[in-house]
């Protein structure tokens, strides 16, 4: 993996994530710019930054890894691998913002004796049961998101072709 194009794809995959959070932020009526579901309390508005941050870290490093064979593909197989990315970025970076959703909700009320592993346990559970309908409802954040993760692998696979 070379360590140029992982540090572009962290950098700009947070920096344009940052940038469309704050834009739709803007326009989207009363700020719903992620999904939430019913009854949850959304920690996610509280602190997006942090919850940006860890799919956009998972996204660089899968891209990273795929960089190389994207631009040899076809338009369609690009898509394709796009997808893949995404797929790929979701499925991890779930658990993670399970367990950073949990840490919050501990915090906003009391940590229990065994704080640390309800939190690995409990997140990481709740993060692939719910993750990924949290990203579903995420319109039009997530399609956005989508179609700049396919141009950004794009360019990064080009970007550091001869390396």
């Amino acid at each position: 993996m070379n360590l140029k194009r992982l540090l572009f794809y962290w950098m700009t995959s947070f920096v344009l994530a940052v940038l469309l959070y704050y834009i739709l932020w803007a326009i989207m009526p009363q700020h719903y710019v992620f999904g939430s579901l019913f009854r949850m309390y959304s920690y996610h508005y509280e602190h997006p930054l942090v919850f940006i941050f860890i799919p956009c870290f998972f996204y660089g490093i899968i891209a990273s890894l795929f960089a190389k064979n994207f631009s040899k593909q076809s338009r369609f197989k690009q898509i394709l691998l796009t997808i893949g990315i995404l797929l790929l970025t979701i499925l991890i970076s779930a658990p993670f913002g399970g367990m950073l959703w949990h840490y919050y909700d501990m915090k906003a009320g009391f940590f229990p004796s065994n704080w640390i592993m309800k939190m690995i346990q409990k997140g990481f559970q709740d993060g692939l049961k719910f993750g990924w309908l949290i990203i579903a409802l995420s319109i039009p954040y997530n399609i956005i998101g989508s179609t700049i993760c396919f141009f950004l692998t794009k360019k990064g696979s080009e970007l550091f072709k001869k390396i």
